[in-house]
């Protein structure tokens, strides 16, 4: 591309093997204005369902081909113009296709094709394996393009929510995030996050420099509707993340956006980088999240925590109720008071 022999363009790199490589490169000419900017997770989930089909008989490969452009591709593309594909989600949409693969595989391998599949034999293909939502959604697909019949697919009920964690536990975990100098600040900071605020580890990774607002020796964060004033031991932490933030890359034409910049350039820490080193802490994000939440609805009206914490009211409430929470009759409470 230096030297003109190709043009410099997302094709030139779409050519080349996938790798990490590849992908830093694109998104530093992304980050440098040289390349029009585009979700790469996206892309390269192209990239590989094209390779995938292209390995599969054909007759299978035009079934997933129309399957993946009108079902799968063009959903992620309209949520893609707000929300750029996650790493996670792209490697779980191509375990996906894989599944499904699998399942056409079967179906030849056993003298079939979805125009002659039953539920028998469907009921025997998830008998050996784990049975997956992909599957069933595939099928009803197949069923309402005509392509097979309509079949049943049954899906193993969700495993029973884990214990509550102990609020003690909860508040030794964020003690020593407060203390422990010998953490990075990033993981500190948003472990914090996590334990105090109930945050989702995935809306943690993709906050913005605009979402910390400072009001002389006041610092404010936005999570849901309302943004809140942080307790001082978090704001001193935040305050030295964003003095000694890096700025080694010289091919940046403007500041990153994120508040957790990660190793791509212009892109924010990689999601599970932080589970794994959270996870190394004893704090398994999901179960913290879910137990604070437990414990915020017990000392706060479930509306509150909605618009604090940035989820429904409905998922608050859902929670009050499971905990037996007295502030679940909150509305119920002042109206009493009122008449009284």
């Amino acid at each position: 591309m230096a030297t003109g022999r190709a043009p410099i363009s997302h094709q030139t790199l779409n050519d080349l093997p996938e790798s990490t490589r590849v992908r830093y490169f694109r998104r530093m000419l992304m980050s440098a204005g040289t390349l029009p900017t585009i979700d790469v997770w996206l892309n390269d989930l192209e990239l590989y369902a094209a390779r995938l089909f292209a390995s599969l008989a054909v007759e299978h490969a035009s079934i997933m081909t129309r399957y993946f452009n009108w079902e799968v591709l063009r959903k992620l593309r309209q949520r893609s113009a707000s929300t750029p594909l996650t790493t996670g989600a792209a490697n779980m949409r191509r375990a996906e296709l894989r599944r499904i693969a699998e399942l056409l595989a079967w179906l030849d391998a056993h003298g079939r094709s979805l125009s002659t599949l039953d539920q028998a034999a469907v009921d025997h293909f998830l008998a050996h394996r784990d049975p997956h939502k992909v599957v069933a959604t595939f099928i009803r697909w197949s069923a309402r393009h005509r392509l097979t019949g309509h079949i049943d697919v049954t899906i193993g009920r969700a495993a029973p929510p884990r214990p509550l964690i102990p609020e003690e536990i909860v508040w030794n975990k964020i003690d020593r995030l407060v203390d422990d100098e010998s953490l990075a600040l990033p993981i500190r900071i948003i472990g914090l996050f996590v334990l105090v605020f109930a945050q989702p580890l995935m809306n943690c990774v993709r906050m913005r420099q605009a979402d910390i607002v400072e009001e002389g020796a006041t610092m404010r964060i936005t999570f849901g509707k309302t943004p809140i004033v942080l307790p001082l031991p978090i704001a001193d932490l935040l305050r030295r993340h964003l003095a000694t933030r890096n700025d080694r890359r010289v091919f940046l034409v403007a500041e990153s956006e994120w508040l957790f910049e990660g190793n791509m350039p212009q892109h924010h820490t990689s999601e599970a980088n932080v589970r794994l080193q959270l996870t190394a802490l004893g704090i398994q994000p999901r179960d913290m999240k879910r137990t604070r939440i437990d414990q915020l609805v017990q000392e706060i009206p479930a509306s509150v925590v909605a618009d604090v914490v940035g989820i429904s009211v409905g998922t608050a409430l859902h929670h009050a109720a499971q905990t037996n929470a007295a502030w679940g009759v909150y509305p119920a409470l002042r109206t009493l008071v009122r008449d009284e």
